[in-house]
């Protein structure tokens, strides 16, 4: 196995051991599919910390390629974890970094969530060829609107090619709409049954709180047959996507569409919340609080799974002013610009881009 070129996958982090060993489970299935080490790490709430982890690696590493374990790009992925790498480039000159997307929009994710609806149906001795079965997609919910946007594309492959009356992306909190509310226009079209995908990777907090709505809405109306998906888990296709996105990192074609960032273009209704300064002063408080011995990082963040930050994404400008979307350590964006990711055949999936 080669140990001078480790991988870090760097999870949020939880007051819930559960949620952690899942991080843990999910890093050594990489490392088996990679022959690489991987080695868990966390932004908060649980240690090691992402800076530990590199500064416990970098002495014997040639390089080192640092990969959040989230399922969409808002304040952690763009800002917090991008300074802590570049902080890491500054403090271990003589190793390679580079830094991975979140898993967003994958084909991989795509069938995981089609076979726990399946699996769901099944349940519910239900048939969506031959009745009307709902799906309800949910997001845990961001004030980033790129990663809303992301959850809203994910929902619309799912229903690609096949034949649900409907599937309704909706959020558990910070933005909308809510999955109370869109249970409610649901119930109007009185399909034969809902099912309702709480997308997130692991049993927390916020899922617990996905299926104690979807009991509420089941009692409520005795005619639907109502059912919860599983979560992604660990799932064999989920360290697929994220071996992908190493392999991205590591070969410099990490891309994000940067065409509605927050910090380019102006939305109705956020205003300074996430513009660029805010988010960079916010991002660097954090990454502050935990890289300097001098700090007591005493403050508290609340529970990962329900935790929104709120920050757009990190564009540090040096002193080279070209503006390169590609792998450098003169400027480091910690996201990336989007190519199109998804080849669309009408059929349900999205097809990589090849290379």
């Amino acid at each position: 196995m080669t140990t001078n070129t480790p991988v870090v996958l760097a999870g949020h982090g939880s007051r819930r051991n559960e949620s952690n060993e899942q991080v843990r489970a999910v890093a050594a299935a990489l490392e088996s599919r990679l022959g690489d080490r991987v080695v868990p790490a966390f932004i908060e709430l649980a240690e090691p910390h992402v800076h530990e982890r590199i500064a416990e690696l970098a002495p014997d590493a040639e390089a080192i390629t640092v990969v959040p374990l989230a399922l969409f790009a808002a304040g952690h992925v763009k800002n917090e974890v991008p300074l802590v790498v570049q902080y890491a480039r500054q403090r271990f000159p003589d190793v390679a970094f580079s830094y991975g997307s979140s898993l967003r929009v994958r084909p991989e994710l795509i069938e995981i969530v089609a076979d726990r609806i399946e699996a769901a149906e099944a349940e519910l001795d239900a048939d969506r060829h031959d009745e009307d079965v709902a799906v309800v997609f949910v997001g845990r919910g961001s004030s980033d609107p790129n990663a809303n946007a992301d959850a809203y594309r994910l929902a619309r492959f799912v229903q690609e090619g096949r034949a649900f009356s409907r599937v309704e992306p909706t959020f558990v909190g910070i933005t909308e709409p809510q999955l109370d509310r869109t249970l409610r226009e649901v119930a109007r079209h009185d399909p034969d049954a809902t099912i309702v995908v709480p997308y997130m990777l692991g049993d927390g907090v916020l899922t617990q709180r996905v299926r104690e709505d979807v009991e509420d809405f089941d009692d409520a109306h005795p005619g639907i047959e109502t059912a919860t998906t599983d979560v992604l888990g660990v799932d064999e296709r989920l360290v697929r996507a994220l071996e992908y996105r190493v392999q991205e990192a590591r070969t410099g074609t990490v891309s994000m569409s940067c065409d509605t960032c927050t910090h380019k273009v102006s939305f109705a209704e956020h205003g300074s919340v996430v513009d660029g300064e805010t988010a960079f002063v916010d991002a660097l408080e954090h990454t502050l609080a935990h890289v300097s011995d001098a700090h007591d990082h005493s403050h508290d963040h609340g529970e990962a799974s329900g935790h929104d930050n709120g920050h757009g994404h990190t564009h540090e400008q040096t002193d080279d002013s070209s503006h390169d979307h590609g792998q450098t350590t003169e400027h480091e964006h910690g996201h990336d610009h989007e190519r199109t990711e998804t080849h669309e055949h009408g059929h349900g999936h999205d097809e990589s881009r090849s290379g």
